[in-house]
Order: structure tokens, then sequence, then C-alpha cells
């Protein structure tokens, strides 16, 4: 009997053994959307522009008191909550955009008025510590100029490990330039063509840089091109082009894989969505609702796809995922059937988390920072 009793206990043993083999496994669920509180915010706050350099490490810059004169804000993100940072400079600073690579580096670039000197460009970098202003070009200043097919300016761009760059116009050579972050500074790069007007930069890593431009390119004129750097020398890639639309933003995944965000200056065209395979363009429409506005708002997904954040007026659903030759819409967290502005989005590095940023009911508020992740 002991020896039956052993066979059963092993038997029983081997069954249950093998369930757990076999069960059925069940899919993780979906990663959803979730608002994250913010330090208290005078009036009506505004974010626009946010920046992730890792899981801990992420910045949001914007305008409270929008509605009564405004007041330039900065929240650094430590991987729990968002807290208030200072800007180190008297009078009023106008941000204008932000990157980040890493939790010691940091830009913020924008233009400073005060009654003494007027208006000037700002430069500042956060160097882990506080933020601290750094040298910028004489004679640049970190617009473009009018007609602008935006309102809003993608004008700075890091990635972990790799330099920070950025655009600007020079006013008195009249063409756009290039900046790269060397030796606590802005430093001019030589570009192999004139820039009319530089629409947006972006960085992946040191060796894969792209700027969105009007140039002169030789024997054609001004024309809308894109400049590739590729840590040697500056490449030209073209692509599909017409004078009512823009590539407007630009996101690198890879040495063959690139997404960007083509819009134009009005309501129509609708914009865009391209993706470069390292020889050709394919073009995929935007599915955005008709006569709203949009802002340049692409990321990549970090799983072979990209987000598109647009803007509505009575449908919470601003998230528009494309993967696998398809879109699929997400809503934010709450918000069924009010519509909100996205003004700027960003995935986490090395995640597959996003941050958003806007206002929800557009001309009333509250502020909109939510989290995919």
């Amino acid at each position: 009997m002991a020896g039956h009793r052993r066979f059963l206990h092993v038997t029983a043993w081997a069954a249950a053994f093998t369930g757990l083999l076999i069960a059925p496994a069940h899919a993780a669920p979906a990663p959803e959307w979730t608002s994250v509180p913010t330090p208290n915010l005078q009036g009506l706050a505004v974010p626009l522009e946010v920046a992730a350099a890792g899981p801990r490490a992420a910045w949001i810059t914007g305008i409270e008191n929008a509605t009564s004169g405004g007041g330039q804000f900065m929240l650094a993100w430590d991987g729990r909550e968002w807290r208030r940072q200072e800007f180190p400079i008297a009078g009023s600073t106008t941000v204008m955009d932000i990157a980040a690579a890493g939790p010691r580096d940091a830009w913020a670039i924008g233009e400073n008025w005060t009654a003494e000197t007027g208006s000037r460009p700002v430069a500042l970098h956060w160097d882990g510590t506080a933020w601290r202003e750094v040298g910028y070009p004489a004679g640049v200043r970190p617009t473009i100029p009018l007609p602008s097919p935006t309102p809003r300016l993608e004008i700075a761009s890091a990635a972990p490990r790799s330099p920070a760059w950025s655009i600007g116009y020079d006013e008195t050579a009249g063409e756009a330039v290039a900046l790269r972050f060397q030796r606590n500074r802005w430093v001019r790069q030589d570009l192999p063509v004139k820039m009319t007007k530089a629409l947006t930069v972006a960085v992946r890593s040191p060796r894969n840089v792209w700027i969105s431009c009007i140039c002169d390119l030789p024997g054609e004129g001004p024309t809308q091109a894109m400049l590739h750097w590729d840590g040697v020398r500056w490449n030209t890639v073209r692509f599909p082009s017409s004078d009512d639309t823009y590539v407007l933003e630009i996101v690198p995944v890879s040495s063959r894989s690139v997404w960007a965000y083509r819009a134009p200056a009005v309501y129509e065209p609708a914009p865009e969505l391209l993706h470069w395979d390292g020889t050709d363009w394919e073009s995929i429409p935007v599915p955005v609702t008709p006569n709203v506005v949009n802002f340049n708002n692409l990321t990549d997904d970090g799983a072979g796809g990209a987000w598109v954040a647009v803007n509505t007026n009575d449908d919470g659903a601003n998230y528009l995922h494309y993967s696998r030759g398809e879109w699929t819409a997400e809503s934010g967290p709450g918000r069924p059937g009010t519509g909100a502005w996205v003004y700027d989005f960003t995935r986490v590095p090395g995640t597959r988390a996003v941050w958003s940023v806007g206002l929800i009911s557009p001309l009333s508020g509250p502020a909109l920072v939510e989290l995919r992740g």
C-alpha cells in the first residue's frame, strides 16, 4: 500500500505540474492613460512642452495665469511626482522648447525680456542641481521668419548619451542655422546648403540627427528637404513635398526607420504620417476631426509603430496609434465627450510609456498632464 500511495502522490503532483504548463496564458492588460497630478499652478495653467530622458527624468514647461499676464513655469519629474523648478534669470522668460538627455542634462531655449535689455534670446541648461544660463550665438534668435507654418516650434532635441542640437535664425544673414551644444554653450555648425527656414530638429544618437528645412538646393532654389547628420557628414534626403504642407516633426528610430509629421499651415489638407525605410517614403493619412487646428505631435511607440496626438472639440479620443497598417484611437482618462488640445507629447526613452500635456476644454482648462505606461 505504501508503494501504491507513493504512486498516487507522484501522479497527482505530475498532473498538477502539467496543468501549470498547459494552462492558457492571460495577456497582460493594455496600458491605460492616467492623469498625473502636478504642484498647484496659478490661474489658467497651460502646459506647452514636455521632454523625457527616462522613467525618472522628465520636464514640463508652460504658462500659468495665462488670462492675466502669464508667467512661465517649469516642472521636473523624479519618477514619483512633479516638482517646481526655478529659473535663474530676472524678467519675463518665454520658453519655446525643451529637450532632455538625462537627469543631469536638460535644455530650455526661449527669450527673456526686461525693461533694461528688452528682448533677447536665452538658453538654459539643467546640470542636476540648478538651471543655469549658457552661451548662445550672437545674432541668432530661436525663431523662424514669418509666415510660419506652425505656432509651435520644435527647435531643440536631445537623446541619452547624445549631444543636444537646436535650430535658430540669423536675421542679418537671412538664413536658418543649426546649433550643437558643446563645452557649455550652443555652437553654430557648418551645413552643406543654405537653409532659408529650419522647421524642426530631431536627435536619436550622435550619428542620427535630422533637420526639416526649406533649403537652397543647387540648381533648384528654395526646396523642402531634410538634412541628415550621420556622425561624419550631412546628407540631403528628399521626400514628396507640396507647397501647402510642411514636415513639422521628425522621430528617428534607426538608420532604416524614420517617422515624420507633415501638415498644412491651415485646416486643409489633413495632416499625414510619413515613414522612411531607409530608401523610400510612405505617406499615411491621419484620421483627424475636420476643421480642427492640430499641432505637430508625433512620437514612436517603441515597438515599430507611431503615436499622433490630435485636438478634439467634443471627443476624448486624442491619441491615435498607427501599427501594422492600422489606426486605433485611445481616450484620455475620465473625460468622455470632452474635447482637449494636446500641445506636446513624447515617449519615455527605454520604455513604451508616453507623456502628454495640453489643456482640457481648450478655452477654460484645466491643465492636461497624462501618462500612458
